[in-house]
């Protein structure tokens, strides 16, 4: 898994696995749990929203992995720059998300900001394997635009 890309796909499904945890212990396990305590929240924040938590951080780690430490791969754009803006979006909306749970006083705004940084960091991966299959197809000479025969002359 040498590409970025790859890793970011894996990070946004360990997120998707840490939903379904979150949805199954919310919603059939324990359906009117509340935390009433701060060291209660605590509890709860690291043990069913963990691995959410691992996917947000292991998004941020690998997209600034990719824009500071690698070299550029050719036909990303700004698609990179965009995706790691969209992870730290995430990171910020579940920061207050956390925060705000700490607080014992839950607001849905701060989970809606880590939603959009997610479908940031998604459209623009989605973008980077558009644009390398097409900076690709351009190095093999298969690109729009390129003749794939010589013209009779």
């Amino acid at each position: 898994m040498g590409s970025w890309r790859a890793w970011v796909w894996t990070f946004v499904g360990v997120q998707v696995a840490g939903v379904v945890v979150d949805a199954i212990w919310h919603g059939l396990l324990h359906p009117h749990f509340e935390p009433r305590t701060f060291e209660e929240m605590v509890r709860h924040l690291t043990t069913v929203h963990l691995l959410l938590y691992l996917g947000v951080i292991g998004l941020c780690a690998v997209t600034a992995w990719a824009l500071f430490a690698r070299p550029r791969q050719p036909g990303t754009g700004i698609a990179l720059p965009l995706a790691f803006a969209g992870a730290m979006l995430q990171l910020e909306g579940e920061m207050w998300h956390a925060y705000v749970h700490l607080q014992l006083r839950p607001n849905p705004f701060p989970e809606l900001i880590g939603l959009l940084g997610l479908a940031v960091v998604i459209g623009a991966t989605i973008a980077a394997g558009r644009g390398a299959r097409h900076a690709a197809a351009d190095v093999r000479g298969l690109g729009h635009g390129a003749p794939r025969h010589q013209p009779r002359g």
